[in-house]
């Protein structure tokens, strides 16, 4: 005789003045909502990421919603509406959750934020205020208030947003008439390093496809340069150069059943002899774009990805270094190339 067994659903709230978010641990395959209560998607560029939102200004009863994601993994969520959010994201499986700090706008400054890395998603959770990226950059994002006063800013709205590296943010918003603070960083900042990634005009709009896939998918041409440690293999597979581009295609190999999650990896610019690490030693390189990139290499797979920088080289007494630091582990990657190494590229 067949048995079944009830599973039971995770209970979330949402309301009309802010988004609620989850963030799965991998892809989304299916998702569904059953009534027209709530609005339900999963936004192109973060195909992890699921936004609710009620669909009217309140609901009585509960409805569900039903998600499918990469990897076989079913969920089911009760929704109901409450004016009073005590939650606004929740992070799969354990429903973890960001609480978030408040930001405080008017309608006669603007506020901006900097990411520390490129953004990818923005949302905002009430028409009350405006939120754009701002034009010419990848990092950044700027909010004003639409309504005058503190009567026509409603209730308390929210922004979030997720960037290239996976992060995900989000923050409250307030109206204030008069705020202190008009600029924000997020995260730690390196000391004197650029804080605004601008967006690349170096590849023309229509080139840029073609130049990014010639170079995925070019054959591989170097085969010494690499680095193995605790089954993680980082190898440097083609340096193409395109104009004032220098394009690496890097490729990192999980040899482990472990999945491998990054937390950043540094490019940088030190001296061979090091008796002790300064901010003059050491300079910073910028990427200009990355793309195919994952920050979760999972057992037993391989990511492969193309990195752009503006065109430099290496003194001889100095490495271009490559830093991969693992999230909540040890397994450390540290990788040096020569100026020998970078001058003999291939172009496209």
């Amino acid at each position: 005789m067949a048995q079944i067994r009830p599973v039971e659903s995770r209970e979330i709230s949402v309301n009309y003045s802010k988004t609620i978010h989850l963030i799965f641990p991998s892809a989304i395959k299916y998702y569904k909502s059953v009534s027209d209560f709530v609005v339900v998607d999963n936004p192109e560029n973060v195909p992890h990421i699921l936004r609710i939102k009620a669909n009217q200004d309140t609901f009585k009863r509960p409805t569900t919603v039903s998600v499918a994601t990469e990897g076989g993994f079913f969920y089911s969520f009760r929704v109901s509406f409450s004016d009073s959010l005590k939650h606004t994201n929740y992070f799969l499986p354990d429903m973890s959750n960001i609480e978030p700090d408040t930001l405080y706008i008017n309608e006669r400054s603007q506020m901006h934020l900097i990411a520390p890395d490129k953004i990818v998603y923005v949302d905002f959770g009430d028409t009350c205020i405006q939120v754009r990226k701002a034009e010419n950059t990848e990092n950044i994002v700027r909010m004003i208030a639409k309504a005058n006063t503190l009567k026509g800013f409603p209730r308390q709205t929210n922004v979030s947003m997720a960037t290239a590296d996976g992060k995900f943010y989000t923050y409250n918003v307030d109206y204030m008439q008069e705020p202190q603070i008009f600029v924000y960083e997020i995260g730690e900042q390196p000391q004197k390093a650029p804080n605004v990634i601008l967006t690349d005009n170096i590849i023309p709009a229509g080139e840029r496809d073609r130049v990014i896939d010639k170079v995925y998918k070019a054959r591989r041409g170097i085969y010494n340069m690499g680095i193995k440690r605790n089954k993680i293999i980082f190898s440097v597979n083609n340096i193409h150069i395109y104009d004032n581009l220098l394009l690496f295609t890097f490729e990192l190999e999980n040899k482990t059943r472990v999945p491998y999650d990054i937390d950043y990896i540094r490019y940088y610019i030190v001296d061979k002899k090091t008796v002790k690490l300064t901010a003059s030693q050491e300079v910073d390189q910028t990427p200009l774009f990355a793309e195919h990139y994952s920050p979760r290499i999972k057992g037993r797979n391989t990511v492969k990805y193309v990195i752009a920088f503006n065109k430099f080289t290496i003194p001889d007494d100095k490495y271009f270094r490559i830093e991969i630091n693992e999230k909540g582990g040890g397994r450390h990657i540290v990788f040096d190339l020569e100026n020998k190494d970078v001058v003999n590229v291939t172009d496209i």
